[in-house]
């Protein structure tokens, strides 16, 4: 009894920090310049490392044996913010391929594993990009080759180059007149 009470205790306090914690973080996430602003992505960065790491603790906590259903909730909201700062900041200006590649296999609903093994990045690139590392020049390749593949990183649909559809070629009318000269008048005229 005491061991559940204890543990249902423990939910309640990290549900209520992780609620503090969203609250400063949906504060900054409002206050946030546009997305053109030269501070844009030094903010949000800071702003994501922060919920990486919240994210990562409710993670642990939620793979527990705790009785509380509040902690997957917590955890839930937590990565919907996170996944919708992250799209937001991956369609903006200069923004990192760490993040555009999260939003892109997010949008895809497909792991990092699922996404290194088929571009044929090593294992545990993806996180170490989302995290803020550069990757190699090869690497670099590889992961725009990915991002095209998957459909482009969301939200920038409207960055794309237009190209317009070729028109078809226009069909000849089969000609009904030999030399320009209508049959049909020149058997009526003689």
């Amino acid at each position: 009894m005491a061991l559940q009470a204890s543990q249902e205790g423990d939910s309640a306090i990290i549900v209520d920090l992780s609620e503090a914690a969203m609250h400063m973080y949906t504060a900054a996430i409002d206050a946030l310049p546009f997305q053109e602003d030269r501070k844009f992505h030094a903010r949000a960065d800071v702003v994501l490392s922060g919920l990486r790491k919240l994210r990562a603790a409710l993670t642990e906590a939620a793979s527990t044996s705790r009785p509380s259903s509040a902690v997957i909730v917590a955890l839930s909201n937590v990565r919907r913010r996170y996944e919708s700062l992250v799209e937001h900041a991956a369609a903006a200006p200069g923004s990192s391929l760490g993040l555009q590649m999260y939003a892109t296999r997010v949008h895809a609903k497909l792991s990092a594993t699922e996404v290194e093994n088929g571009a044929g990045l090593r294992n545990g690139l993806l996180d170490e990009l989302e995290a803020g590392a550069t990757p190699t020049d090869e690497e670099a390749e590889k992961i725009t080759a990915a991002i095209a593949a998957l459909g482009g990183v969301p939200g920038t649909e409207h960055l794309q180059p237009h190209m317009p559809e070729p028109e078809p070629a226009a069909e000849v009318a089969e000609e009904s007149h030999v030399n320009g000269w209508d049959e049909e008048l020149v058997e009526n005229a003689g």
